[in-house]
């Protein structure tokens, strides 16, 4: 009879697995890198939608397996760090924002593009409303909100085109489709 060996993938399966873990850890990178391109000057507005918050929502309801908090916090530590602001500002809001649409996922994971949107809306809102009490608590007073909501305006506006982006990538990468 014959000796049957135990499974071993090959090197190259195991780097697509590899490469699949990381994958939105690396889309998260890629965006804090995106949000210092100066779009402002093409567009003609200074404002810069908060693309690492797009990728963190997005992997969060989509695969929060392959997106976890550590990978959250570092994508944050690394936008702190290039801005030249509050060292763990960004990356506390981020996880706080992480962990709470975790919890929501269920009700978004199948939902229509629509309800998805508007849970991202509510998410950038939310971060935005983090970040900023806590800016003007670090600096003991208050912080006008304005360049805040419309940061967060622009965005969500932008979300779509991202989200799309995203959905492509993950189908064709992760999925191999």
């Amino acid at each position: 009879m014959a000796k049957l060996e135990p499974y071993s993938p090959t090197p190259a399966a195991r780097a697509g697995r590899i490469a699949m873990t990381v994958t939105p850890f690396v889309i998260g990178i890629v965006c804090v890198l995106l949000t210092f391109v100066p779009f402002g000057r093409i567009v003609g507005s200074p404002l810069t939608p908060a693309f690492p918050l797009m990728a963190i929502y997005y992997w969060a309801i989509v695969r929060p397996e392959m997106f976890p908090p550590l990978a959250v916090f570092a994508v944050g530590v690394l936008f702190d760090l290039l801005s030249g602001g509050e060292i763990g500002l960004w990356a506390f809001v981020y996880v706080v924002t992480y962990s709470l649409v975790v919890t929501q996922r269920l009700l978004l994971v199948n939902a229509p593009f629509s309800a998805f949107w508007f849970g991202f809306a509510f998410s950038a809102a939310f971060a935005g409303a983090l970040a900023w009490c806590i800016v003007s608590v670090i600096h003991g007073m208050f912080v006008p909100p304005g360049p805040v909501f419309w940061h967060m305006t622009v965005t969500v506006a932008v979300f779509p085109l991202f989200a799309m982006v995203f959905g492509r990538f993950e189908t064709r990468v992760l999925l191999g489709g």
